[in-house]
């Protein structure tokens, strides 16, 4: 059964990547919905490593099955569409996750417009309409939305639609100046050595070798060389981010620090810029639904506060990870957990769409279609 699908318009500029033509919009009037996504960018590495791994885990059961128990079989599969671990990928898994919590939200603020009143034409059949997804049977084309999620006639008359406006920024670290922490390193080595510390200067050359490749060593309580962190991915894995769903953070250096003797790696001012750009986007009214990427329970105040404002909350992230009252306080129904298994049978489609001859957006409309199948069963 073949998949047919046309190729998405060049103007799209929503996260999830699915443009509606205006052609399907005839007799509806719109609603605003703007929808600001604001990604905590050290949580989203954690998030992005956790998924990868889960993922390519997944990818390998989904292609053993396909191969029937076949090893031969499966480890060609698995060589074809296996995707190595890289900035890009980890990024491309992050903007993933959101475009579906993007969708996720839409399907959501729906239902709040129709428990009130108002007839909703739904965005899903919308982008269907649109981008259409459908399969090849018996010389015949069929369209997908209608066998995993029907419209009722109502929905389909419905006057309204939402006018979907999505944007998103992550929250990271200033890029780290290799020349001027390579200058400072060089200071401390000199004043190490008058000293006689020979295991910090140890653990400073160490680091003269590494930094220029982007990789710092933590330094132990007992003075010992820690583990790496590769600092150059993290900060090729933010730009990437930010080209998929919005725009980077860098309000300045102070936001990378070493700590007093350069052995304390981390953020400074992060969560702040965080915070002050939500509570900028509520006082001026430009943001109908908030949806945050983080894992950190400093946000739950801000959660409070914008429920108190009457806006729209939604959380994402890993289950086990995110904190409890965190949860609470965007609501067990606002939470998006990114490692539910229906969503984790479903990352193998973009460990293959990377590699494969899928497009991104087809991998993307095929799960989110799956789920809204599961979410009206009770799944």
């Amino acid at each position: 059964m073949p998949l047919c699908h046309q190729p998405l318009e060049p103007w799209m500029k929503r996260v999830s990547g699915h443009a509606i033509d205006e052609k399907y919009l005839d007799g509806s009037e719109p609603i605003a919905l703007n929808i600001g996504i604001y990604i905590d960018g050290y949580g989203a590495k954690k998030s992005a490593d956790e998924l990868y791994e889960k993922g390519d885990k997944e990818l390998s059961n989904h292609l053993l099955r396909q191969a029937n128990g076949d090893f031969r079989l499966h480890e060609k599969l698995y060589d074809k569409f296996h995707t190595p671990f890289s900035p890009e990928i980890y990024a491309e898994l992050i903007s993933y996750c959101l475009a579906l919590v993007e969708l996720h939200v839409v399907a959501v603020m729906e239902d709040h417009h129709r428990a009130a009143g108002t007839q909703i034409r739904p965005n899903a059949l919308l982008v269907n309409q649109s981008n259409p997804l459908e399969i090849e049977l018996e010389g015949r084309r069929h369209n997908l939305l209608e066998a995993l999620f029907p419209v009722t006639e109502e929905q389909w008359q419905a006057g309204h639609y939402l006018d979907v406006a999505s944007s998103g920024i992550i929250f990271a670290p200033y890029r780290i100046d290799r020349h001027r922490e390579i200058g400072r390193l060089k200071r401390e080595l000199a004043k190490s050595s008058q000293r006689g510390d020979t295991a910090r200067m140890r653990w400073i050359e160490r680091n003269l070798a590494t930094i220029p490749n982007g990789v710092f060593h933590r330094r132990n309580r007992d003075g010992s060389i820690g583990g790496p962190i590769d600092f150059d991915f993290v900060e090729r894995f933010y730009d990437a981010v930010s080209k998929r769903v919005g725009t980077y953070s860098d309000w300045g250096e102070s936001k990378v620090h070493w700590g007093k003797d350069l052995s304390d790696f981390g953020e400074k001012g992060v969560d702040c810029d965080l915070i002050m750009q939500v509570m900028d986007d509520l006082h001026a009214g430009t943001v109908d639904a908030f949806v945050f990427m983080t894992n950190d329970m400093d946000f739950f105040p801000l959660i409070e506060r914008i429920h108190t404002e009457g806006k729209a909350v939604f959380l994402c992230g890993l289950e086990g990870n995110v904190s409890d009252r965190l949860i609470e306080a965007a609501g067990n129904d606002a939470f998006f957990n990114l490692t539910s298994q229906r969503m984790l049978d479903r990352l193998p489609t973009l460990f293959m769409a990377a590699k494969g001859g899928m497009t991104r957006e087809l991998a993307l409309q095929w799960t989110f279609l799956s789920m809204l199948h599961e979410r009206r069963a009770g799944r």
